[in-house]
């Protein structure tokens, strides 16, 4: 749900190749082609990335515990 939480990319998602794009490395993704077509900032993406790298590496049990 990261990618709910940059509005700017909100006209974009949902029309990705993939239903379960991460907007990552997948081919076909809106996100990654509207920041190449400057339609998002760089800055913004690259930030959702860092997000997403450490919102990926919580465990399961570290969730469980709150």
């Amino acid at each position: 749900n990261l990618q709910y939480a940059f509005p700017d990319f909100a006209s974009h998602l949902g029309s990705c190749q993939f239903n379960n794009c991460t907007h990552r490395k997948e081919p076909g993704c809106c996100v990654r082609a509207a920041v190449e077509a400057g339609e998002l900032e760089p800055t913004r993406y690259d930030s959702y990335l860092r997000l997403y790298e450490k919102a990926s590496q919580i465990k399961q049990w570290e969730l469980d515990k709150k």
